[in-house]
């Protein structure tokens, strides 16, 4: 069991991901900030080449192509499953700022069933 928004938590969605297919055009950093957590605001990194997520870390990223930002309660809800990540996009729930190619594919490979699963395991696997 990871704790949210730790470094084993960022390994875990590593893990449970790595082998999901985005669209092949899917290259480049985003950073995830996490705002209103109990410990604060906070920021994670995800890197994509190919199509497929290759690294993940805690903090902000370096020279991000994208930065999306949510609530703590709305990030796990998107992790939950409670809430989709497109949606969130269009309720300006989840903001965005940077490179919308990449944005529109991380939204497209976050709506496969392949995805879902993957959440729902990471979801799973993290405690508070």
């Amino acid at each position: 069991m990871s704790t949210w928004l730790t470094e084993q938590w960022v390994a875990t969605v590593l893990a449970e991901s790595g082998d999901l297919a985005g669209p092949s055009t899917l290259s480049g950093r985003i950073q995830v900030d996490v705002t209103g957590g109990d410990d604060g605001d906070t920021a994670f990194s995800l890197e994509f080449a190919g199509g497929k997520l290759v690294g993940s870390a805690m903090g902000p990223g370096d020279a991000p192509d994208a930065v999306l930002t949510l609530t703590d309660v709305d990030a796990q809800a998107v992790l939950a499953g409670d809430l989709d990540s497109s949606v969130a996009f269009m309720q300006g729930r989840m903001k965005v700022g940077g490179d919308m190619a990449i944005v529109l594919d991380v939204l497209a490979m976050s709506a496969t069933d392949d995805a879902r699963a993957s959440r729902s395991r990471i979801a799973a696997a993290t405690a508070g």
